[in-house]
């Protein structure tokens, strides 16, 4: 399952042609707000299921009041990846995330309802202290018992009562956080490797054992806005978003 808009296209169909890939085929549900971005030709042929998101219950949700507040409403609609849609689990994956290997254990049954990475780059503010596992919600795999419109609704309940100030404590993210703390939802830890989030790309630390790599800074496919100053040339992430990591396999350790 994905989220998408316009700006965010070319990440979603890299996203699903690196996870099909990698992967027996299976359903891809494809979410967004843009009836624009549902009609991408290429979101026509992969996905199972289009659905066109309705704003209005997110409406009276604002976002913290800083420069780009509008992007981080948008994030809010990631609410919609717990819906029912007939599945024993919902994979959940942000557009910016390149599959570079198999991702087994998101597909396994499991008997936590709930499974999600570390966000290792989480840091604490004066305004947000966090939890013990700040999980990052690029990567999601939702199971039945907290699937269908109840779940949508208590998060959408948490963002309007509770709204976060900046940073982490900002959009769907914060909002999950304080979720899972307060109703003691039980969380699968996954690997790091299951979601290996990255600002700088020119840092290849644990990318031999990457399986999903989450680009959470400059979006590659944004050209020449990039502003990575540790490397004036593209940074190797990055060149390896571009390849496809298909047509160029992902670096062995000995290639690093």
């Amino acid at each position: 399952m994905v989220l998408t808009d316009t700006l965010y296209l070319p990440g979603t169909r890299r996203l699903i042609a690196s996870w099909n890939r990698h992967h027996a085929p299976r359903p891809i549900i494809v979410l967004s707000a843009e009836a624009e971005a549902l009609s991408d030709p290429f979101l026509r042929a992969h996905g199972h299921r289009r659905i066109l998101i309705d704003p209005a219950p997110y409406a009276d949700i604002r976002p913290y009041r800083q420069r780009r507040s509008q992007r981080h409403a948008r994030t809010f609609f990631k609410f919609e990846a717990f819906g029912d849609f007939g599945f024993e689990r919902n994979l959940f994956l942000d557009s910016d995330i390149l599959c570079l290997r198999e991702a087994p254990a998101l597909l396994e049954s499991g008997t936590l309802p709930l499974r999600a990475a570390v966000d290792t780059g989480f840091r604490k503010t004066r305004a947000y202290r966090g939890h013990p596992h700040e999980i990052n919600s690029g990567v999601l795999s939702i199971g039945r018992a907290l699937q269908g419109a109840s779940t949508i609704a208590r998060l959408q309940e948490i963002a309007r009562t509770h709204p976060g100030r900046g940073g982490y404590n900002a959009g769907d993210q914060g909002i999950l956080n304080k979720w899972i703390h307060a109703d003691r939802i039980e969380v699968d830890l996954l690997p790091p490797a299951y979601n290996l989030i990255k600002k700088n790309y020119a840092d290849t630390a644990g990318l031999p054992d990457c399986r999903l790599l989450h680009f959470a800074g400059h979006k590659p496919w944004l050209g020449q806005q990039r502003n990575d100053a540790t490397d004036p040339a593209m940074a190797v992430l990055e060149e390896l978003w571009h390849a496809d990591a298909s047509e160029a396999p992902p670096p062995t350790r000995n290639d690093l």
